[in-house]
């Protein structure tokens, strides 16, 4: 039987979140449910996505992920459930699932449910049933209505020069640290052998840091994360708060040789 991920937008407050789990957990009182995170901002489509495909494939292939992040489905939107990277994704067609990967879904349908419309908590009522359906063995085809596309939104991307990449800050972590779209990839193949300066807001740092541990309390580096992405960080210190950053703000990262 295959893990189910829920993530969502409920918080801890409400009973929102053991509703849903409740309702798994009473179909199949012996199947694995884990919490992903229920502190997404309400219905911010691109910080779901940011943690989602940070993790969703540190799970075992088969997995099956409950999203319930800006699901109350409108009246052009649709329940899906779909095949993507040999994992399966259950929630609102609303656009978070575009931004998971490159790639595109191997599998769609469109969830049936004769009280669809009706369904004032569609997260526990579509949503968890499917994801167990699919958690059970069952086949993408036996609980939904095949469609070709899924909502389309499309990330930012970086811009680069031979000498430049422009970034925007994709996320905020809850320490303040300004996590970037610069991939590691993408910076090396521009920066080859030379020495890099970042601009961020009004605040200029030297040199690429690998490592937290080696600076002060205070101090502002960049490195690249686990995740491969550029971050910005002040040791002991909100970085977004005292550089004045937020969501989608830029990034510019110049090159210049090592003898400068």
């Amino acid at each position: 039987m295959a893990i189910i991920t829920f993530m969502s937008d409920f918080g801890w407050r409400d009973h929102y979140v053991g509703s849903v789990k409740a309702k798994i957990l009473s179909i199949i009182p012996n199947i694995t449910v884990v919490d992903i995170s229920h502190e997404i901002e309400p219905f911010n489509i691109p910080h779901a996505a940011f943690v989602l495909s940070s993790i969703f494939r540190d799970f075992p292939q088969g997995t099956v992920h409950l999203v319930a992040v800006s699901s109350q489905s409108r009246n052009n939107e649709k329940y899906i459930a779909m095949k993507l990277e040999e994992h399966y994704f259950v929630g609102s067609d609303n656009g978070i699932f575009s931004l998971l990967s490159d790639r595109n879904p191997s599998v769609i349908v469109e969830l049936q449910n004769d009280h669809l419309i009706a369904a004032n908590f569609p997260e526990k009522n579509i949503l968890a049933h499917a994801a167990v359906a699919l958690s059970s063995g069952r086949a993408l085809y036996d609980i939904g209505k095949q469609q070709l596309t899924i909502q389309k939104l499309i990330n930012r991307q970086i811009k680069t020069t031979k000498n430049e990449i422009e970034g925007r800050i994709a996320h905020i972590d809850k320490y303040g640290n300004l996590i970037t779209n610069i991939k590691i990839e993408d910076f090396t193949q521009v920066a080859k052998i030379r020495q890099a300066r970042f601009q961020i807001g009004r605040t200029e740092v030297e040199g690429l840091s690998d490592s937290y541990y080696k600076k002060e309390g205070g101090d502002c580096i960049c490195l690249f994360n686990s995740l491969g992405l550029l971050e910005v960080s002040i040791i002991h210190g909100n970085a977004s708060k005292l550089l004045n950053m937020r969501y989608d703000s830029p990034i510019t990262v110049s090159f210049y040789p090592a003898f400068e």
